[in-house]
């Protein structure tokens, strides 16, 4: 009988992938949903389906300003990004390494009605239930101390949650800059990008596009900026350490088994 502690190497392989990987089971999942022209739905409401095309304004619809830009989108996801030092490598006392990285200390999503027009034919997307795979658009970096923009000063005064970062300590006629640094991120979907809406049709009345049917649920369901297929890489893969952990970790297994089998 071969022995078990192979096994172990194995298994901390998998739980490091699963651990590191956004959303795997999302993945997997969008691997399996079939990709459908908007034309289909004029004789079918598939219960899961992705529909690949461009965002138009739909009437009734509303487009929301993006809190650091200023621009208008028909969804919008942000967050606040600041930096945070995790526990270093020591070595007689000193600090060896202390990595650090960039913690969100709030954010939003926010979305309107639109209309997704693949060529085929247009339908009415309702993605205020949707899980947002969207790249970000603007990343305004701002070093603890530094003054922000001026909207992103704005954003600061109007919220209680996020507190002030051009922070200054004066020793003498010297002014030090204190604060972490922060990062404001927005990722948008606008009037006239390609987008990916993957989730379930039913039939629908009112402000619909050229199909009498809305997009607004589903397993998944969810707006991308890429492919199917590189959204669900996407959320099948972790961090690049992540992944070398898994891999070495698998492959210490796999060779550990080759050894004594």
């Amino acid at each position: 009988m071969p022995p078990l502690w192979p096994a172990a190497f194995l298994l901390a392989g998998a739980a490091v992938w699963l651990l590191a990987a956004p959303a795997p089971l999302t993945g997997l999942r969008l691997l399996r949903t079939p990709d459908r022209s908007v034309s289909d739905l004029l004789g079918d409401r598939p219960d899961r389906a992705c529909f690949v095309g461009t965002v138009a304004e739909a009437e009734g619809g509303r487009t929301v300003e993006a809190p650091f830009t200023g621009r208008s989108a028909v969804a919008l996801a942000y967050q606040v990004l600041e930096e945070r030092a995790a526990r270093g490598w020591w070595l007689f006392g000193s600090t060896l390494w202390r990595p650090t990285s960039f913690e969100p200390i709030d954010g939003g999503a926010v979305a309107g009605q639109f209309l997704l027009d693949d060529g085929t034919g247009t339908v009415r997307v309702d993605p205020s239930g949707a899980t947002f795979r969207l790249e970000p658009d603007t990343t305004i970096q701002v070093e603890g101390g530094d003054t922000p923009p001026e909207r992103v000063r704005r954003y600061i005064d109007a919220n209680d949650d996020v507190d002030d970062e051009d922070l200054s300590v004066s020793l003498g006629p010297i002014d030090w800059g204190v604060g972490d640094d922060r990062r404001y991120v927005e990722r948008r979907l606008e009037p006239g990008d390609e987008v990916l809406v993957c989730g379930a049709a039913r039939d629908a009345r009112g402000a619909v596009g050229a199909v009498p049917a809305v997009i607004d649920g589903g397993s998944p369901f969810l707006l991308g900026d890429s492919s199917r297929r590189t959204v669900a890489r996407r959320l099948l893969i972790g961090d690049l350490f992540g992944v070398a952990l898994s891999i070495l970790l698998i492959a210490v297994g796999v060779g550990a088994y080759a050894l004594v089998l």
